[in-house]
């Protein structure tokens, strides 16, 4: 399958988002202002790894579900499932008033999201592709320009 070009937009933005929730997590901003040091550090941990995640996605071009690739490309999601898991460790562990993890919670549907939207595109290109350039009676097709 092609690599990225959208997807890896999107796997940009959501890196940066991470980042952010980590430097915001890890100075104590708004929810998690009356954390305890170990709780901020974890999580901060947490989202910073999977902000990471995310920018291997985007850098690599190829996503974090890929059929082919480095080995994170085709296996990251299963990093991103165990890093969600581990905030919803972190965050039993912790007091209910400390900030919440759910926000991590969406970042299992985005690598097969990005996924499903690059099918949807290129299949969509191939039938663009087909309606502009019918086929000839021996099967053979006109060069695209």
């Amino acid at each position: 399958m092609p690599k990225l070009k959208l997807g890896a937009v999107v796997y940009a933005v959501v890196a940066v988002g991470w980042f952010v929730s980590a430097v915001l997590t890890l100075r104590g901003f708004d929810a998690y202002a009356g954390a305890d040091q170990w709780y901020l550090i974890a999580m901060g941990t947490v989202f910073l790894l999977t902000g990471v995640m995310f920018g291997i996605g985007a850098i690599t071009r190829r996503g974090l579900v890929s059929d082919e690739g480095p080995r994170i490309c085709r296996s990251g999601w299963i990093v991103v499932i165990a890093l969600v898991c581990a905030a919803f460790v972190v965050y039993v562990l912790g007091d209910d008033e400390w900030g919440t993890p759910f926000p991590n919670l969406v970042a299992v549907f985005i690598p097969a999201f990005v996924k499903r939207m690059q099918e949807k595109y290129y299949e969509g290109r191939e039938e663009a592709e087909r309606e502009l350039n019918p086929e000839v009676p021996d099967e053979v097709r006109p060069p695209s320009v």
